[in-house]
């Protein structure tokens, strides 16, 4: 039997992640990027993005309720693997959602090693560590690069939990 390839094990892990409904894609109201984030978002599923659009939208993962986070993150995965240079930021966006804990972010909003990455299942973090280490070894992988294994270990809970 053959090992599974990063790409199923995304595909494969994230398969029945229900949408989190047009009301919990971005909490913050009054907010001209949230608002900007659940138009674009609003009644789409996590399949069938293109690389240039996420990339509009590769600096918008903290703004994701965990729920919209956890459905709309393998889109950004299956976008940019394998297009490691032209995927621009998107791999370290979702490295920050990864690594240790910030500060300072409001309720409800996908903070770095809050209920943000709580929300992910088993199967899921096996698929984001697989991804960062697939990231690892292209030749784009430069920004952050002290911060993967860390964060692969807290994927597979050999690590602190932040």
């Amino acid at each position: 039997m053959r090992a599974m390839t990063v790409r199923e094990s995304i595909e494969a892990a994230f398969a029945d992640v229900p949408y989190p409904g047009d009301d919990r894609i971005a909490d913050h109201q009054n907010c001209l990027e949230c608002e900007d984030v659940r138009g674009h978002f609003r009644g789409a599923t996590w399949r069938g993005h293109t690389l240039p659009e996420l990339r509009q939208y590769q600096d918008v993962l903290p703004l994701f309720t965990p729920e919209a986070l956890q459905y709309f993150i393998p889109a950004y995965m299956l976008v940019s693997l394998d297009a490691w240079q032209e995927a621009d930021l998107i791999p370290f966006s979702i490295l920050n959602v990864c690594v240790a804990a910030g500060s300072g972010a409001d309720a409800g909003s996908v903070r770095p090693g809050d209920g943000g990455f709580s929300v992910f299942t088993r199967p899921q973090r096996a698929a984001l560590a697989a991804y960062l280490q697939e990231w690892v070894r292209s030749d784009a992988y430069a920004l952050g690069a002290e911060d993967v294994p860390a964060a692969v270990e807290r994927l597979l809970g050999r690590g602190p939990a932040g």
